[in-house]
């Protein structure tokens, strides 16, 4: 994607990870047979090149526009960010994601992080009660196509986190805590994005025309299911 200051947070993400390999990437903010491939272990790093008629760049395509919106709405660059506004954003996260990762178990790999419960431990630390409201129109995650949309914006979501960890640690002197989202991933967060888009463009190969539009029309909607929810708890409106 697009140049952007570390302080950025989006949900789209490109095959270089932000704030990891690449830093002139935006940051991000959402897997055959009835289950989706496993991530390949770390011991071997492989070169991905992708195609226009890949489903790695239909996703993109598909997904730009809203990247972008989302992305500006946010302005979690801002040098003005407060632990409201931190927790705000936490809150709008764990509202967006809270309905798609119970969904999504079936086509989880066994060892995937919970990310709800370190959203909620996070905001523990913080202070903050972590109840938030029922999103309405949450996409169904009832196919192997829509599970890898899905998990393309989810799994997107955290190449920027370790960036953003840095600058909100700085601003809010969190002092390492309250950033456990953020972080998730730790040392092993570039190649375990490698190994995701070898997987999802492996998925592709195969993949239906049927199938690929579900997966990018699914990704559209857990942006908007994202944005649903970063209003909820004014991380957007706050700013706008």
């Amino acid at each position: 994607m697009d140049n952007a200051g570390a302080g950025h947070f989006c949900l789209s993400a490109s095959d270089s990870p932000c704030g990891v390999a690449a830093s002139n990437h935006r940051a991000s903010m959402v897997y055959g047979g009835g289950a989706v491939r496993r991530t390949r272990p770390a011991a071997r790093r492989t070169t991905l090149t992708t195609s226009p008629e890949s489903l790695l760049a239909q996703l993109r395509a598909a997904t730009s526009a809203l990247h972008g919106q989302l992305d500006a709405a946010l302005g979690l660059q801002d040098e003005r960010i407060t632990r409201e506004s931190y927790a705000a954003f936490l809150r709008g996260s764990l509202a967006a994601l809270a309905p798609l990762e119970v969904q999504l178990r079936p086509w989880l790999p066994a060892d995937e992080p919970p990310r709800c419960d370190l959203l909620r431990s996070d905001l523990l630390a913080l202070g903050v009660a972590a109840d938030v409201p029922a999103l309405p129109d949450v996409p169904p995650i009832d196919s192997p196509g829509a599970a890898w949309g899905a998990r393309y914006v989810i799994e997107g979501s955290a190449l920027g986190g370790v960036v953003l960890a840095r600058a909100f640690d700085a601003r809010l002197g969190l002092r390492g805590e309250a950033v456990r989202y953020l972080t998730l991933h730790g040392a092993g967060l570039a190649q375990r994005w490698r190994s995701f888009l070898i997987d999802l463009e492996e998925f592709g190969k195969t993949a239906t025309a049927v199938v690929r539009s579900d997966a990018c029309e699914t990704a559209k909607a857990v942006f908007n299911l994202y944005s649903a929810g970063l209003r909820s708890s004014e991380a957007i409106a706050a700013r706008t």
